[in-house]
């Protein structure tokens, strides 16, 4: 038996059928231009990359972050591999972080944070470092930075642009951390840091006293020292040396052994 459609169902089926229709060839419409769009902005040189702009950058020479990336430009900007380039410019030892964009028609922008030194490392030169413990090479500005000197360390040890894996090193920048954090401008006065056999002595440029510390529990030992800061130095204008490696006692000297010096 046939099934019969009123007009008003065929009108219905008619109009959802247009409707599809017309539905397919927008989206084929908009396909096809996509493809155009592509390849035009893919082939044309209009789009090929004529500019590379630096923001960001401070200490650094920007010639060598020019270098880095110098067959950049002419690059297709939609198919240059731009990750790839970010790469090379975060090798830099000096720099921290790299975001670059594409700015059509034809401009890369690359926004560069560099690495911020918080000590020097003496090592038959002086060397900076970081917060993360990335070994800086020295520069023209090195030996007018006003940063603590981290000494007892081999040159054989240090990797310009990689982490220094000395656990003495590491010690160090959580000391120097943990003071700027708790220390109450304590960090300021420390002129430097000598990690040796007997421990880490941290030498104070205000008081002339060295505080004596075990790398394995700078915090704690630090923590100790703070709370009892006043208690220590009170009445105590000779004191030379502060050791606090012990788990029940503090050890005051008004004299530094050879090996503390």
């Amino acid at each position: 038996m046939a099934i019969s459609r009123t007009n008003k169902q065929r009108k219905k089926a008619a109009a959802g059928f247009f409707k599809r229709l017309f539905t397919a060839m927008v989206i084929v419409a908009v396909i096809v231009t996509a493809f155009r769009l592509y390849d035009f902005i893919t082939t044309n040189d209009r789009f090929a990359v004529d500019e590379v702009v630096f923001a960001g950058v401070e200490r650094l020479d920007e010639s060598e972050l020019r270098r880095l990336v110098h067959d950049l430009e002419g690059q297709n900007i939609v198919l240059v591999p731009i990750d790839s380039y970010r790469e090379r410019v975060e090798n830099h030892p000096r720099v921290r972080f790299v975001h670059m964009k594409r700015v059509l028609p034809s401009r890369i922008v690359c926004t560069v944070t560099e690495r911020e030194p918080v000590a020097l490392v003496y090592a038959s030169e002086f060397l900076e470092v970081d917060r993360e413990g990335i070994i800086m090479p020295e520069d023209d500005l090195t030996s007018a930075l006003d940063l603590p000197i981290i000494s007892g360390i081999g040159r054989e040890e240090m990797r310009e642009g990689q982490p220094c894996r000395n656990d003495g090193l590491e010690g160090a920048l959580r000391a120097l951390e943990y003071c700027k954090t708790h220390g109450d401008g304590f960090a300021r006065d420390i002129s430097e840091i000598r990690l040796g056999k007997t421990g880490m002595s941290i030498v104070s440029l205000k008081d002339q006293s060295i505080i004596l510390v075990s790398e394995l529990d700078v915090e704690r030992h630090l923590k100790k020292y703070f709370l009892m800061r006043d208690t220590i130095t009170e009445n105590n204008d000779s004191l030379k040396l502060i050791d606090l490696r012990f788990d029940d006692q503090i050890v005051l000297r008004s004299r530094l052994r050879p090996e503390e010096r």
